[in-house]
């Protein structure tokens, strides 16, 4: 019974130790961007006080002021706006595909069907523009910095 007692005090005291705050990052300095090479390849640091930021520290930090959460969201939105155009262009690809199909006759594919052709590279287009064109979580660093400059 006692060692059982005894591995329930330390599993104990290990709970609580889990269960203590993690370090919180001053949010009065700016982050700031660092390149690591490494060989081929190169990674952005993010950095406060000359300490690295996880991904998930960045983010609360950000979410944190409220301009730049702003920002954070439009770039979810975004992002969603992309991802809803995938299966527009499924679909369209299939319709045009088998209206295509469906004519014997000389032609390319947006001859024999425009309307799904023209839906299909529409929805090509802009989903390259938002996934592309998506620099948010950059905008929403230098808005979160302008406040020390």
């Amino acid at each position: 019974m006692k060692p059982l007692i005894a591995l329930l005090g330390c599993f104990l005291t290990l709970a609580a130790h889990a269960q203590a705050p993690a370090r919180t990052v001053q949010s009065d300095s700016a982050i700031h961007v660092t390149v690591l090479q490494q060989g081929r390849y190169s990674h952005l640091v993010y950095t406060v006080n000359q300490e690295p930021l996880t991904g998930a520290t960045l983010k609360v930090l950000l979410n944190r002021y409220p301009p730049a959460a702003a920002e954070l969201r439009r770039g979810r939105t975004q992002m969603r706006w992309g991802l809803a155009l995938l299966p527009v262009m499924v679909a369209a690809f299939l319709v045009s595909k088998h209206q295509a199909d469906q004519e014997s006759g000389p032609g390319s594919a947006f001859s024999k069907a425009p309307v799904p052709v023209s839906i299909l590279l529409g929805a090509f287009g802009g989903y390259g523009y938002l996934m592309l064109s998506s620099n948010h979580y950059g905008k929403a660093i230098e808005i979160y910095n302008q406040r020390f400059h």
